[in-house]
């Protein structure tokens, strides 16, 4: 972790408090300083972890360390290497935590899974109109690859988009990555969507999503931020931990 980012601080507590329930070492390395580009070349080449998490932002200087990251320690799928990790059903922890709430609204009660099955199992979203707001790294941009692979029909936009009201509020599902508080507006929902904030941001000492839940309609239903999708991410941060390890490293 590169400087003092509140959300960055709230996230990497977070994983400190999982990994010690779960019994795994979080070891933090925290510059408070910029550092040297070497010194990071360093933590990399002789990390003997079983994953290796880079807390963003980061400066755009660092990206390059992001984007060669082995593979098999890239638990987020950041790195230029994760393209065999979404092949063999990795997904990135936001990602995947959005995919959990999906599928726990969409699987009816009928279908009684066990929790590796339900963690495995993938959604048809076929006919499904999906709303992306945010085109960012973590979220924006890989989500459209999961939902293009889930069959959806997929609305995505940035700041620069305008008229958003015309295509949202048509979609079945609006899920929010900007990190722009209160951003979304009611005018831009169909009333029987689902709502999920994928975003946090800073507000005045506190942690805000994209979507006030003041400002939704009652039939709506909303996975909020903070509180909800942030915890997931978390979890399924330690999931992907666990494939790594079982999966792929013990194949290596």
């Amino acid at each position: 972790m590169i400087g003092d980012d509140l959300a960055s601080k709230k996230y990497t507590e977070m994983k400190q408090k999982i990994g010690k329930k779960l019994g795994i070492t979080v070891n933090l390395q925290h510059f408070f300083e910029k550092p040297k580009f070497t010194d990071l070349q360093n933590i990399i080449k002789n990390t003997k972890s079983t994953a290796l998490i880079f807390q963003l932002p980061i400066e755009l200087e660092f990206q390059p360390l992001v984007l060669d990251l082995p593979y098999v320690l890239d638990v987020d799928l950041l790195g230029l290497g994760s393209s065999q990790l979404w092949q063999r059903n990795f997904l990135p922890p936001t990602v995947g935590a959005i995919d959990l709430v999906l599928k726990d609204i969409f699987f009816s009660e009928n279908q009684k899974l066990d929790f590796e099955t339900f963690f495995n199992s993938q959604l048809d979203l076929n006919g499904k109109k999906v709303a992306v707001i945010g085109q960012g790294v973590l979220v924006g941009y890989p989500l459209v690859r999961y939902l293009k692979d889930r069959g959806a029909t997929i609305f995505s936009f940035n700041k620069f988009s305008t008229n958003i009201a015309n295509f949202t509020n048509k979609c079945d599902i609006l899920i929010s990555a900007a990190g722009t508080k209160n951003l979304i507006q009611k005018t831009w929902l169909n009333p029987k969507a689902i709502l999920v904030d994928a975003s946090t941001s800073e507000s005045d000492g506190s942690l805000v999503g994209d979507i006030n839940a003041d400002n939704i309609y009652e039939t709506n239903i909303l996975c909020p931020s903070p509180g909800g999708i942030g915890n997931l991410t978390v979890l399924y941060l330690f999931w992907n931990i666990h494939k790594l390890k079982t999966e792929i490293r013990n194949v290596l």
